[in-house]
């Protein structure tokens, strides 16, 4: 009897180690043939773009980081917006039997083909912030604290240095 509770104490204490220890780095996992596409995944959960940006946002390290992949993003989502937007107004004109407007429809094209370089520009600089983000800090002065224990005058005392 003893043995079980020992064999269920000790499996249980090693379940909650290996469920707290899961890492807070981010991975970014490539996938695709001819056109490649980036997933960012933390902790096993698949993180979207938005997700990321603001991880970055809240961390003070990453302040040189997190314009680039800011404006990257924001002008990829704004063309691919008015792309599908462009694309679709002729679209919705077939539909209700007008004439359409198909230079529209080849705006919204180049602004699908303009969106091109600005994801793949948020990639690139999301690769170079993920590979700073999970480097470890330096250790400042500030992040050392000394317990020590020193003999003086009045006898034996116990020093705290920042």
């Amino acid at each position: 009897m003893k043995t079980k509770f020992t064999l269920i104490a000790f499996l249980l204490t090693s379940f909650m180690f290996s469920t707290f220890s899961q890492s807070s780095n981010i991975t970014a996992v490539q996938s695709g043939g001819l056109i490649k596409h980036y997933s960012y995944y933390k902790c096993d959960i698949e993180l979207t773009n938005s997700q990321l940006i603001n991880i970055f946002k809240n961390d003070p390290r990453m302040k040189e980081y997190y314009k680039p992949i800011v404006l990257n993003y924001t002008a990829s989502a704004l063309l691919k917006s008015a792309s599908g937007i462009l694309i679709l107004w002729p679209l919705t004109d077939v539909l209700n039997s007008e004439e359409p407007n198909w230079t529209l429809a080849g705006i919204g094209a180049g602004c699908a083909l303009l969106a091109i370089p600005f994801s793949k520009s948020f990639d690139r600089h999301a690769l170079k912030a993920i590979d700073h983000y999970n480097t470890p800090s330096p250790e400042t002065s500030a992040d050392k604290v000394e317990l020590n224990v020193n003999v003086g005058v009045g006898g034996i005392a116990m020093v705290v240095n920042f």
